[in-house]
């Protein structure tokens, strides 16, 4: 009885997973930004870390995201692993709310990420480079964008 809403589950979370990593994705900005290396990412942004997310809440957008939402997304965000920089001082991340065409990620208590933090843009987008949920950190996948991120700190 418990099998079918598990399989549905985990066939949902892949899906959101999956959904931010293909270009022809509905992120409205991909039409209007060029696209970039995760080379160029990285040294644009002022932090690159690895994080376990432990809450996620709705809160009121600040006077910069008034104009487009009620309410923003934040996060606890423990950090696993710096590769570049300092985590935020609060240990929070914060995105607008998961939309079609809105280039934000999902932001799931008990998921991990990868976060690139730009001081010009406190906001989390997977333009910035930023990738989750992950589901397997050990996966080869993410071993291999790890090892990568980690070469390019060096």
């Amino acid at each position: 009885m418990f099998a079918m809403p598990r399989r549905i589950l985990v066939a949902s979370l892949i899906t959101i997973s999956l959904a931010h990593v293909s270009p022809g994705s509905a992120c409205s900005s991909l039409s209007r930004k060029p696209l970039v290396t995760e080379e160029e990412l990285f040294s644009q942004a002022s932090a690159v870390l690895v994080a376990h997310l432990t809450s996620v809440q709705e809160i009121a957008a600040p006077d910069d995201m008034k104009g487009a939402y009620k309410q923003i997304i934040e996060a606890s965000a423990q950090a696993i692993e710096v590769i570049k920089g300092k985590p935020p001082d609060d240990e929070k991340v914060r995105s607008a709310p998961f939309a079609y065409g809105n280039c934000t990620l999902p932001l799931l208590a008990g998921a991990d990420y990868i976060f690139f933090l730009q001081d010009r843009d406190p906001y989390i987008t997977f333009l910035t480079g930023s990738a989750g949920p992950i589901l397997n950190r050990n996966g080869s996948e993410v071993r291999e964008r790890l090892d990568k991120l980690r070469s390019l700190a060096k």
